[in-house]
Parts: structure tokens; sequence; C-alpha cells
């Protein structure tokens, strides 16, 4: 048996996550490599080797994830691009010669676009935003929205578009790359959810977070049974067998999904710090076909990112 794991988007805080726990639930059982695009990063102190790979969306990427694929039990990609890559038809045969842990493509194409996760939301009544349309359906400024990458996530590219001079700057845009949605102001407090459903399994842990540059350092556990419902719901509803993280805003009671990332996200350390192993669970089901018995997590817990202690 191969004891080799391959994890991409090797120099970035989810792949080192990733990295992290595995390493500490399997010893020196697997020998750990890693893959980015960039030339190099915090990944080569880490992982066993870094392997500098092409860019998903050219031709090149294919020959080259084909020339190392089979040395590994299993392989985690963590980046959007190589999602989109391995869920396009014509590359599905890879997920089927090899042992790649990623979700379903139908789950792929519904989450790694905006827009339509948005319809899947409105048309399933689950806490959709009031809006979030292509830019090209927006041909006057009329209120603030927030400016977004149809594909993507994290904070990187978005703007608060808040005037008519901000918008008609907004001409020199690939206006079929962006979208605009609905603006929250501060008064909004920022959630994220992951959900995990494999075969009868289903569990989900939801954290009030702060942010500081796209990525969580404050984390508060809050019990909402409603939203555990009806995230759960959308587990059912997409026949899921693995993670997704589910982002949403709060105000006076309302509840609006902003966005669904189908893949392992972000703050995968704090919730496995919590006692919420979704990453492991889900590796786990992969590698040994074991299904989860859920830890108890620690309740009314906050937990501060940046020093990787618990205040109960």
């Amino acid at each position: 048996m191969k004891k080799k794991i391959l994890i991409t988007g090797a120099h970035g805080d989810i792949a080192l996550s990733i990295y992290r726990i595995i390493k500490e639930k399997y010893k020196e059982k697997y020998s750990i490599d890693g893959m980015d695009v960039l030339p190099d990063g915090p990944g080569d102190f880490v992982f066993n080797k870094v392997y500098k790979s092409p860019n998903p969306t050219t031709k090149k990427y294919n020959i080259f994830f084909k020339g190392i694929a089979n040395q590994y039990r299993l392989i985690i990609p963590t980046t959007e691009g190589e999602l989109k890559y391995f869920s396009k038809k014509k590359n599905l045969y890879l997920i089927k010669n090899f042992p790649i842990l990623i979700n379903k493509k139908s789950i792929i194409k519904i989450f790694l676009n905006k827009i339509s996760t948005q319809y899947f939301l409105e048309k399933n009544n689950i806490y959709p935003t009031k809006f979030s349309l292509p830019l090209n359906k927006i041909k006057n400024y009329t209120k603030p929205f927030f400016l977004k990458k149809i594909f993507g996530s994290g904070n990187r590219n978005y703007q608060i578009i808040n005037s008519k001079q901000k918008f008609n700057k907004l001409s020199k845009l690939k206006k079929n790359e962006w979208m605009a949605q609905e603006y929250f102001n501060y008064k909004y407090d920022e959630y994220t959810c992951a959900l995990i459903k494999i075969e009868k399994f289903i569990s989900t842990i939801i954290l009030k977070r702060k942010l500081n540059g796209g990525l969580t350092y404050y984390a508060e556990l809050i019990k909402n049974n409603e939203i555990q419902n009806t995230i759960e719901s959308i587990a059912r509803k997409i026949d899921l067998t693995g993670c997704i993280n589910i982002q949403l805003k709060i105000y006076k009671n309302r509840i609006a999904i902003f966005e669904i990332n189908p893949r392992i996200s972000s703050s995968v350390m704090i919730r496995h710090k919590l006692g919420f192993t979704d990453c492991l669970w889900w590796v786990e089901y992969f590698l040994n076909k074991k299904i989860p018995t859920p830890k108890k997590i620690i309740n009314k817990s906050v937990y501060k990112f940046y020093t990787e202690k618990f205040i109960n």
C-alpha cells in the first residue's frame, strides 16, 4: 500500500492546517508532500517536499498531475482552481483513476459559482441574500453592494461599492467575471458553519467569528437549532458525502447565506481544536471506510487563533 499523501495549495493556510492535522493523527505512517503553483513559500518548511506545479487552467497541469499522482494513497486538493479543474467533464476520469478527496461534480458546480449558489438557495428557500447578481445585470447605481468575483473565496477581491463614482469605474472590469451581492453593514454578525455528511452520519458546527484579512482570528461556538437543522437539510438535498463550509450573516433574527465553499475550509484547525474533527472524519472514511464517531465539542468556548489557546 502507498504510504504517501499529497496536499495541493501547499503554501496556503488550508493546506498547512490539513498537514498538521494529518501529521498529528498518523505520525510517521504517511509521508506528506505538497504541491503549489508558487515557486516557494511556508510549505517548504513543513512538507516532506513541495512540487512546483503548472496552473490548473493550463494544459501542462494535466500532464504534470498524471505524472506524479500515482505515487499517492490520498490526494487532497485545497484550491478553487483545482476543484474547478477536476469538476470539468473531460477531467473527471482523473478522479476515478486517482484517490482524490473531493466532493462530487454537482456539488462543486453549484457552490464554486456564487450565482448558482444563490439560485440554489432561492429555489430551496434556504436563507438567500436579497440579491446576488452578475455585474452586467446592474445597469445603474441605486444602493451599496459588495463587488465580488463570481468564482473564488476569501476577501481579496471584495469591495464595497457605495457611490456612483465607484460604480462608474466598474466599466473597466470584465463583467462576466464579477457580481454584485447584497451589502451587509457592521450590525450583521458573521458566522461560519462546517457541515459534514458520511452515509447516515451528519453533523455541523456553528462559529461566530471575527476576521482579519479574510482569515478567522476569533471564533465563538454557537448553538442555534434553526440554523443547524436547516443547513443539515442542505447535506441531504445535495446527497453530500464529505465536507462543505457555509458562511452567513445574522442581524435581528434575519439569516442570510452569502457563500458556500465545497471543500475543507480555512477554519479547519479551529474546528479541530474544538473537537469537531471533520477533516479527519472525511480522511478516515476515505482511507479506511470508518464512519465518524463525534467527540464531545468543548462547550461555551472561545478560540483565539493567533494564540491557539482556549479561554473558557
